[in-house]
């Protein structure tokens, strides 16, 4: 498959110039940018953009921007959902275990210094 068709359902079904395929190498070894942004910009599905990198890059470059996006929750926007569900989740857990009290309050004549623990050398004892 040449790697500069379009998908017929993207905004046209004409190859893709020179510097949209440029657009899409830079855009696919963005972290932040998802596929699907892809997808929406310049009608190319995952699989093409994979097979577009694969044409455009040398080898070396391929495999190691392969190992980069690989299972990448930046790049596809429902692992970036559900990983966004599962770190909300674990925050509103683990905010019930611990509630600062006033031993916890830092001393404003030193901007360094560390919250009160109750540790004393006899109880390391």
């Amino acid at each position: 498959m040449n790697g500069l068709q379009k998908l017929s359902g993207g905004p046209s079904s004409a190859p893709l110039n020179p510097a949209d395929v440029s657009a899409v190498i830079g855009m696919a070894w963005q972290d932040d940018t998802p596929f699907e942004a892809m997808a929406l910009q310049f009608g190319l599905s995952e699989a093409q953009v994979i097979d577009l990198m694969r044409e455009h890059l040398k080898a070396r470059s391929f495999r190691v921007w392969r190992m980069r996006v690989r299972g990448r929750a930046s790049k596809h926007q429902a692992l970036q959902k559900a990983q966004t569900r599962t770190r909300t989740h674990n925050t509103a857990n683990t905010s019930a275990l611990w509630a600062p009290g006033p031993q916890d309050a830092l001393s404003e004549s030193d901007p360094l210094a560390l919250p009160m623990t109750g540790v004393t050398a006899s109880s390391l004892r």
